[in-house]
């Protein structure tokens, strides 16, 4: 089944409708996206937060229930529309299924015996879509020292990604004690991480987009928790699930991680496609790194998800050569950023990405390669057209 699939809930009746959402709720593979006490205007919503499955309860009205089964399924085909009722009456079953519904749901309806059942009409649907859909969805960065430059690079890769990808890309900090993310792109706000962990049950899409900070490069960002204290109050199974609801509203996700190694930290390497592991080439940053790649390899197929970056290439003469850095670490070298400490550095204080502020600098062409190897969708090239035989003729 899909990490999470967002559901939008139609039942007038206010028993069985308090019933499905409880039950809704309370299950990680869900996601309440709106509740309708009407059948009225549901068609509009049901496009508008692009649910992946609604349910019907068409019991406070069978023939207006049926007929937005009808709707819904031609309107909306990409959302599996599932009726529900108390009744057993073999007429409305069969009215339902003439309207274009796959399935059938019986009230009450146990948890587990609702959670196969949607999981059958998931599965044939996931596995129709072909596999190179969709490219990295969530990106994490690490470090196995402070000052490596984790944060600059996740700050200029995910604002890059918003630029050149075309889609929305959301950077979220998961240092949560001493994240600098929202300053290095000056942002100030007051919604951070905890907003989002404590109000998860009642947001829908909207709401989830209201709840990140869009900077003028288009990018949403996610900052950390505003005081210390806070940090503690983030539980990493809730932040599992805000997880799962933010990949289904970005194309993107890029999470900047601690360098301390916490429970949020892991949870991002867990969930991530990619792992960028940002390194320098001198010797206590590469001994960290190896140790921190080491570590990796304890967890079932972490180390396949990682790719290297070195920061700072040039920095010093007396630097670890590129070649030496790859036998040391057992893998090779995915990008290497020069030494632009000054540039940077600018860029932090004005609050800007190196587009901004040196755009075409050699800085600003690798996060575009990066950019461009990590982007959510491949772009599909139009293959030429063959010219005839007499076309040169003409």
């Amino acid at each position: 089944m899909k990490d999470v699939i967002r559901v939008i809930l139609i039942d007038p009746l206010p028993e069985s409708r308090h019933g499905l959402h409880a039950m809704l709720s309370a299950s990680p593979e869900f996601w309440v996206a709106d509740v309708f006490n009407t059948y009225e205007n549901a068609v509009r919503r049901v496009l508008e937060v692009n649910a992946d499955l609604v349910i019907v309860a068409i019991d406070a009205d069978p023939v207006a229930g049926v007929r937005l089964v009808q709707a819904l399924t031609h309107e909306c085909p990409r959302a599996v529309t599932v009726p529900a009722s108390m009744t057993r009456d073999s007429s409305i079953i069969l009215q339902v299924v003439r309207a274009g519904a796959r399935e059938f749901l019986t009230l009450p309806i146990a948890h587990d015996a609702f959670v196969a059942t949607v999981g059958r009409l998931f599965e044939g649907r996931e596995a129709a879509k072909p596999e190179a859909e969709h490219g990295p969805h969530i990106i994490a960065t690490a470090g196995a020292a402070g000052g490596v430059g984790c944060t600059s690079i996740a700050v200029n890769l995910a604002a890059t990604l918003a630029k050149t990808s075309g889609h929305e890309t959301l950077l979220a900090d998961f240092d949560l004690l001493l994240g600098t993310v929202d300053a290095c792109l000056d942002i100030v706000t007051t919604r951070t991480l905890l907003d989002v962990t404590q109000n998860i049950a009642r947001l829908d899409l909207t709401l989830l987009k209201r709840s990140a900070t869009q900077h003028s490069s288009g990018l949403y960002v996610l900052p950390h928790p505003a005081a210390f204290e806070d940090a503690a109050k983030i539980d990493p199974e809730t932040l599992r699930r805000v997880l799962s609801l933010f990949k289904s509203a970005y194309a993107t996700i890029v999470i900047d991680t601690s360098k301390g190694l916490q429970a949020t930290d892991f949870l991002a390497y867990e969930s991530a496609d990619v792992i960028l592991v940002v390194t320098q080439l001198d010797l206590t940053c590469l001994r960290n790194t190896a140790r921190l790649l080491d570590l990796f390899r304890q967890f079932d197929n972490l180390i396949d998800r990682v790719k290297l970056v070195v920061n700072r290439v040039g920095q010093t003469e007396n630097e670890i050569s590129l070649k030496k850095a790859e036998e040391t670490l057992k893998m090779p070298i995915a990008w290497q950023l020069p030494n632009a400490q000054k540039t940077f550095q600018n860029a932090r204080m004005k609050g800007v990405t190196i587009e901004a502020e040196a755009p075409g600098s050699r800085s600003h062409q690798v996060f575009l390669d990066m950019a461009q190897k990590l982007r959510p969708f491949p772009v599909v090239e139009i293959p030429k057209q063959r010219r005839g035989l007499f076309a040169a003729l003409f």
